[in-house]
């Protein structure tokens, strides 16, 4: 008799089996979401990687324009029709002895047929065309027998460029930043901090308002205080609940996404991707905090979800905006260094990936320490304020 009779304090098991059997569905279906899209963007940053792999290529490019400039004098002395195209579309390569034999002893250069398709092999691990070095050499030599009408200088390929895209309003120089830009970096930083957060905010913004003030605003709070359970049973088992269930998710998402590294990449950095996916947590349970603390504040649902919703929507927008303002963006001509402020402005702006991604490797940068330890403090101080708030207040039961 006394067993039935015992007053649950801290801890209610029959809560929290309801709070996984209303919200469960959700759960799973935010699981899924957010599994497909690390692993959508795990596999287009590895195809960005890979059309991006800069092999350095320079010497046999340059070999591989030896011999096509030594080709077309030889064309214009022999009035012959010698070229790439035709020395690998012929089995029988005599024809191109004689000429760099011809031309070695002309010009005491080492031209041969092997070096030349040594240069071909070499210029093969480019991710670039060998057809389009051919068209680039084609302008380089068309040009460099020019000049201008006006200055009598000798035309470049580079200069044309740099001239067509000023008139066309576009520097240079941004044309080059975007070319050493590293994509996958980009596309990492906008997963971590935009495009990976946004189910889960959603998630996060539902469970806080359906634990505590949807069941204070339907009158539901009022069946389950009637059995003898505290209020602060109440309130710690939905902040435990709050803490779970994004741990669980995010772990899976992060094993997931170490699964798929490994089948994507050639090289895994393991720890790093812990340390990302343990900063995530981090910065969505002082989320979670945010939104536990509004629903303990309000009864009524509607200003609860606006309170914790609100913020958390903040938040994202912020990020989004502050992303632009990103060096990485400011430095390919991209973003503006102004809007980096949004940074400032957002609990995101202190999960800091680029110090995160260090970790596991030779020099890892401590710069996210403090900023972890900022939100740790952010989602505490919420949690209990909230459930503090939450027994002390007077209810509509």
């Amino acid at each position: 008799m006394k067993e039935k009779n015992r007053v649950t304090r801290f801890f209610s098991k029959p809560l929290m089996k309801q709070n996984i059997r209303s919200n469960y569905i959700l759960c799973i279906a935010i699981l899924i979401i957010m599994v497909l899209m690390s692993n959508i963007i795990n596999f287009a940053m590895s195809i960005m990687q890979s059309a991006t792999s800069k092999v350095d290529v320079s010497t046999y490019q340059e070999e591989f324009y030896t011999y096509l400039g030594s080709l077309a004098t030889y064309d214009q002395m022999t009035q012959g029709e010698l070229s790439y195209h035709d020395f690998i579309a012929k089995a029988d390569t005599s024809e191109y002895d004689i000429a760099f034999s011809m031309l070695n002893k002309q010009a005491g250069t080492t031209l041969s047929v092997e070096g030349f398709e040594e240069a071909i092999t070499g210029l093969k691990q480019s991710n670039i065309s060998i057809d389009t070095y051919v068209k680039q050499f084609e302008y380089s030599y068309a040009l460099a027998q020019t000049k201008g009408v006006f200055d009598q200088e000798e035309l470049t390929m580079s200069e044309m460029l740099s001239t067509t895209l000023e008139i066309m309003g576009v520097s240079p120089d941004v044309v080059k930043r975007m070319g050493e830009m590293d994509t996958t970096a980009m596309l990492n930083q906008m997963y971590y901090t935009v495009i990976g957060l946004l189910p889960i905010f959603i998630l996060v913004v539902i469970l806080a308002n359906s634990l505590i003030a949807e069941l204070v605003d339907r009158g539901s709070m009022a069946y389950v205080l009637s059995t003898p359970t505290k209020r602060s049973a109440v309130a710690i088992t939905q902040a435990v609940f709050m803490i779970i269930v994004p741990f669980v998710i995010i772990s899976v998402v992060c094993m997931t996404r170490i699964a798929t590294s490994f089948l994507f990449f050639d090289e895994v950095n393991v720890p790093g991707i812990l340390a990302l996916f343990a900063g995530m947590y981090v910065l969505v349970e002082a989320v979670c905090g945010i939104c536990y603390l509004g629903s303990c504040l309000f009864s009524q649902s509607k200003k609860a979800i606006g309170f914790g919703g609100g913020i958390a929507t903040w938040f994202f927008l912020a990020s989004l905006l502050g992303m632009f303002g990103s060096e990485n963006m400011v430095s390919t001509g991209m973003g503006i260094e102004e809007l980096s402020i949004f940074n400032k402005l957002t609990l995101i702006g202190l999960y800091d990936i680029d110090s995160l991604a260090t970790v596991g490797t030779g020099s890892v940068d401590t710069a996210f320490v403090w900023k972890i330890c900022v939100l740790v403090a952010v989602a505490v101080i919420c949690y209990i304020a909230g459930a503090a708030r939450f027994v002390k207040k007077d209810l509509p039961l």
